[in-house]
């Protein structure tokens, strides 16, 4: 009794231990710990780590120094620079094209960064992108004419039998399945233009058997056969095999035609990129000519306004009329805003060089100022309306690209119609066999597979026809339908394309004439300013009118002559602008596109495949050639050769009227802008 007693209470104790443990997981118990397990123990699964890599940085990244800014407002020197440099330093140093992403040229000035490559890097477009679109592994061109290479293939194999049998040993000799084999194989099979495949095939057995039926216990086979399969009407064809590829499917259109067209689509947005490239150079130079300008007339007007202060301060201490309280607080006000403005219009200079500067793709600062050396045009140009519409709708890159999608889509529809078809093959082969004791000794013997082989003794052929139709053809009508509703959208979006380019280049037109007349006018406005801050500062001289009116007359000279250049720089984008729509603006900078250089041994081959070509014998496809795809080369610079290039800096369609620019001020009252020392930089403003 006590034993049973003893053992319900360990049996309760144990029960007890548990239901406290409850279900949490335990940590199992070793003998000897050596107490190293958090070295051992990793507590995270991911964490945020640096790539091991080794591309070096730029030297214009390393060695860039201190920006300039209103605290550090001197350059250790200038650079001057027209636009034609600008432009090929800019396009020399484009591997990536740079373009201005999120930068505004407002009417206050310049407000962004350059974000594109930091927010979106996979967007930029380089000068690797149109050779990746063509030696694309999958899709590129090469990929779509390498279906059409010969391949060999070949095989060898031996293998060894020894098979017991269930025989009587008394009655047969032969009680196991002794066999030695050996097979070679090879074949050469190439797809054709048409759709179809030849192959031819040689093959060699031997075979060494304990049979008692044979004639030779080892001997050796052979064949020599050559075949085809040519499709009659699905997938046959050289216009529907370059389309859609010997592997096309339903749907799926990559043969070399449209892996063509994808590369000259790449073309198109490469050019597009540097068409892009060149109008955001061409607006930041000029608008860094304007912040010359803007910074030039705000520097004359708080020099201006410093005089005045000065002036009233010395009315002042003489007990004048023209220095009361009054108009020395208005005067110190005057100068103080000229003195904002000023330091507003130096710190934009600064943010539109560094802006020029990323444009060329060299470091933000190191120790130069750039500033321009050309001069904006103020010579009227007039475009004739017709022309620049006609030239627009042949050159936009845009609907080129577009017009490339379209003919895309042509193209596959051809081949998506091509499976309404049935699928009917022609197969043919015929081959030579032989058969002998020995493969190649003694081959003059009729004992020589390889004598029975070549002497022609044993051969057999085949011909036949094997058809598969697919009974309702939904599937295919739905391919067919589909490439045609593909078809229709792209054709709808390239009229669309064109209706709204004929908008744009109205826009640009009406700003062209608008601008220029601009120029007239504030020409105009800026002569009268001048002329009444003369008069206004010799009336307030004679106590004739108040200081606040020779304050507005300073401020509104200050405008008139900002108004003025922003006119300016304003035509002149409306011309870069309008180039830009009407597809032109490359040829306008004088930049034409080509392929860069190949490797030698490049030139090596194709010059050798060119020898090849000319001394076989010439074979007319024209009974299967393909539709027309592309038209040639297109012409860079309109008028000349497509392969030549040249410089043009005017469009064709364009006409400049020489002498009937707005007349300038002359040099004592607006001395137009040097780059040179004569405009150096101020400082902080102070009052002496």
């Amino acid at each position: 009794m006590n034993r049973r007693f003893s053992f319900s209470k360990l049996i309760a104790v144990a029960l007890l231990g548990v239901a406290t443990a409850g279900c949490q997981p335990q940590q199992p118990k070793f003998l000897n710990p050596r107490g190293e397990a958090q070295n051992q123990y990793i507590a995270e699964a991911t964490r945020i780590e640096y790539p091991d890599e080794c591309v070096p940085s730029l030297d214009d990244v390393t060695n860039a120094i201190a920006p300039l800014s209103l605290d550090n407002p001197d350059p250790k020197e200038e650079w001057l620079l027209s636009l034609d440099e600008v432009r090929q330093m800019a396009l020399e140093n484009s591997k990536v094209l740079r373009q201005l992403s999120g930068v505004n040229f407002g009417a206050n000035g310049v407000s962004g960064t350059p974000t594109l490559l930091l927010a979106s890097p996979n967007a930029a477009m380089t000068v690797w992108d149109p050779a990746i679109i063509e030696s694309n592994p999958t899709a590129g061109v090469q990929a779509a004419l390498s279906a059409f290479d010969a391949v060999w293939s070949s095989s060898a194999s031996w293998q060894q039998a020894d098979i017991p049998l269930n025989y009587n040993v008394i009655s047969r000799s032969q009680y196991a399945s002794h066999t030695d084999t050996g097979n070679f194989q090879t074949t050469l099979s190439k797809t054709v233009a048409t759709g179809g495949n030849v192959y031819t095939s040689a093959g060699f057995g031997y075979e060494d058997s304990n049979a008692g039926s044979r004639q030779w216990q080892s001997a050796w086979t052979g064949y020599l056969e050559a075949g085809f399969t040519q499709p009659l009407f699905r997938g046959a064809g050289v216009e529907y095999n370059r389309i859609a590829g010997p592997n096309g499917s339903m749907g799926v259109s990559n043969g070399v035609v449209i892996a063509r067209i994808n590369t000259d689509v790449a073309l198109v947005d490469f050019e597009m990129g540097v068409r892009n490239t060149l109008q955001d150079i061409e607006e930041t130079y000029w608008n860094l000519y304007f912040a010359y300008r803007n910074l030039n007339a705000a520097v004359a007007g708080y020099e201006s306004a410093l005089l005045s202060w000065r002036n009233v301060k010395g009315q002042s201490g003489a007990g004048r009329v023209q220095g009361t309280a009054q108009y020395v607080a208005q005067a110190e006000k005057n100068y103080h805003t000229f003195k904002v403005s000023a330091q507003e219009a130096q710190n934009n200079l600064y943010k539109t060089e560094q802006l020029l500067r990323y444009m060329i793709g060299i470091a933000p600062t190191d120790g130069r100022l750039i500033k321009p050396t050309d001069e904006p045009t103020v010579a009227r140009v007039r475009y004739i309306w017709e022309e620049i519409v006609a030239e627009g709708l042949a050159r936009a890159p845009e609907l080129r690209k577009q017009k490339w999608i379209v003919k895309r889509r042509e193209l596959e529809l051809i081949a998506q119609r091509n499976f309404l078809k049935p699928q009917v093959d022609l197969e043919g082969n015929y081959r030579f066999h032989g058969l002998g004791h020995d493969l190649i000794r003694n081959s003059s013997a009729p004992t020589s597979a390889a004598w029975s082989l070549t002497h022609d003794r044993h051969q057999n052929w085949g011909l036949g026809i094997r058809s598969s139709i697919t009974l309702g053809f939904r599937r295919e009508m739905a391919a067919v339908r589909n490439a045609e509703l593909a078809l229709a959208r792209e054709r709808a979006i390239l009229q669309e394309q064109e209706l709204e380019l004929v908008h744009n280049l109205s826009d640009l037109y009406r700003d062209v004439e608008r601008n220029y007349h601009l120029i007239e006018d504030y020409l105009s406005v800026l002569r009268a300013a001048r002329k009444q801050v003369e008069a206004v500062n010799a009336s307030f001289q004679l106590n004739k009118t108040t200081l606040y009116e020779v304050l507005q007359a300073q401020q509104e000279l200050a405008d008139a002559e900002t108004r003025y250049y922003r006119t300016v720089i304003d035509y002149n984008l409306a011309i870069v602008n309008l180039n830009y729509r009407k597809g032109s603006l490359l040829e306008y900078n004088g930049v034409t596109l080509a392929e860069g250089p190949w490797a030698n041994k490049a030139y090596f081959d194709a010059w050798r495949r060119a020898r090849e070509r000319d001394a076989g014998r010439y074979v007319n496809y024209a009974f299967t050639s393909p539709q027309v795809v592309s038209r040639g080369p297109y012409p860079q610079i309109q008028g000349t050769d497509p392969t030549v290039s040249a410089p043009y800096p005017i469009a064709a369609n364009t006409v400049v009227e020489e002498g009937v620019a707005p007349t300038q001020l002359n040099s004592s009252a607006l001395p137009p802008y040097q780059a040179g020392a004569d405009n150096q930089l101020p400082g902080i403003f102070q009052v002496n």
